[in-house]
C-alpha cells in the first residue's frame, strides 16, 4: 500500500503559526483580537508575569489556546568571553556611566551593559540560568505545570554552550528560538534543529512572504510559516492594517492550512516521524492522533494504536 504521512491533522501540508516576545500586554491584546477570530495561532514568549498589575487569571483569559515560551526573566544579554569590559565600583547613573564598562546592579552576577540601543541588562552564565529558571516558575504558576517548554532568546542567540546545553538539559526544552529572518531561504521547511530555529516574516514583509508561502508548491513534505517578532513593531510601523489582510486571507482556512502554536507543530511533526510502518501495520507509539493517507484515503490513526493493513 502506498503510505503518505506528511499531513498535518486536517490533511494538509502547511503550517502557519507566529512567535511574539516580550509580553507587551496592551500590543498584544491588539494582536490577539486581529488573529484570533480567524483562528490564527502562534506563541507568545513572554519573560514574566507581573501580578501586581494582572492577575493570573487574567493572564490565563488573554493568551487562552496560544502558546507560552521562557524569553527569560529580565531579558538579558549573556556574558561570555567576547564581552571583556571593566566592572565598575561606582554607583550607576545612565547619564553619567562610562559605557565602555559594566556597573554593578543589586543582584551578584548582573550588570548594567550598554549597547547602541542605550542601557541593557548582562548576566554572568550562571545568573542567566538562574533568570531562566525563574521565569519558567513563574509562567508555570500562572499557566500551569508543563504548559512551557520552549525557549526564545533575548536579543537573539546567545553564545555560551553551557546556557544552551541548561536549557536543554535541565529545562528539557525542546525548541529554542533565535531571531533572524529567513524568508523563504530553505523552502518553508520545518527546521532541522529545532534548537536553533527562527521566523519567516516579520512586519515589514508578512504579506509578500505568505504570498511565497501560499504560492509555494507541494513537494509532499510538511512545511512552516513563522512571523514575529514583537506585537508593539506593528504599532511602531503602523502596519496593523498588514497584520489585519494577513488575518483575512490566510485564516479561517482549514483545508489549507494547519494552525497551532509553535510548540504544536514541533510535537506534531516529530509525532509523525515516529510512526513504525511495516509491510502489514502502521503503528503510532505517540500521544497524538496521526493523519494520513492510504492508497490516497483520508486515514485517521489514534494514539497508542497499530493500524492492521
Amino acid at each position: 500500500m502506498n503510505i503518505d504521512k506528511n499531513f498535518y491533522p486536517g490533511w494538509v501540508r502547511k503550517a502557519i503559526t507566529f512567535t511574539v516576545d516580550d509580553g507587551n500586554i496592551p500590543m498584544d491584546e491588539k494582536f490577539i483580537s486581529i488573529v484570533k477570530p480567524y483562528g490564527i495561532c502562534g506563541t507568545f514568549n513572554l519573560c514574566s508575569t507581573d501580578l501586581n498589575k494582572y492577575t493570573p487569571e487574567f493572564y490565563r483569559e488573554l493568551y487562552d489556546g496560544f502558546g507560552i515560551s521562557n524569553h527569560c526573566k529580565l531579558h538579558p544579554f549573556a556574558l561570555n568571553d567576547n564581552i571583556n569590559r571593566e566592572i565598575s565600583d561606582d554607583a550607576f547613573s545612565p547619564d553619567t556611566a562610562d559605557v565602555e564598562k559594566l556597573y554593578k546592579t543589586a543582584r551578584r552576577g548582573l550588570y548594567h551593559y550598554h549597547v547602541t540601543a542605550g542601557w541593557r541588562k548582562i548576566a554572568e552564565p550562571e545568573v542567566y540560568c538562574a533568570l531562566i529558571s525563574e521565569c519558567h516558575s513563574e509562567l508555570e504558576a500562572v499557566f500551569g505545570k508543563g504548559s512551557v517548554t520552549t525557549f526564545v532568546w533575548p536579543y537573539g542567540e546567545q553564545k555560551g554552550e553551557d546556557i544552551l546545553k541548561y536549557i536543554a538539559d535541565v529545562c528539557g526544552y525542546i525548541a529554542v528560538r533565535k531571531t533572524g529572518l529567513l524568508g523563504s531561504s530553505t523552502g518553508f521547511s520545518l527546521p532541522d534543529d529545532m534548537m536553533h530555529w527562527t521566523y519567516n516574516a516579520n512586519h515589514k514583509n508578512l504579506l509578500s512572504s505568505a504570498e511565497e508561502y501560499e504560492a509555494y508548491k507541494d513537494d509532499g513534505n510538511l512545511k512552516f510559516f513563522s512571523f514575529g517578532i514583537h506585537s508593539i513593531d506593528y504599532e511602531r510601523a503602523n502596519a496593523w492594517d498588514d497584520l489585519s489582510e494577513f488575518a483575512k486571507r490566510y485564516g479561517d482556512r482549514k483545508k489549507d492550512f494547519y494552525y497551532a502554536s509553535v510548540e504544536k507543530i514541533f510535537e506534531y511533526s516529530k509525532a509523525v516521524d515516529q510512526l513504525k510502518i511495516t509491510e502489514n501495520t502502521v503503528e503510532n507509539p505517540t500521544s497524538f492522533e496521526i493523519f494520513v493517507k492510504i492508497d490516497g484515503k483520508n486515514t485517521t490513526i489514534p494514539s497508542k494504536t497499530i493500524l492492521k493493513l
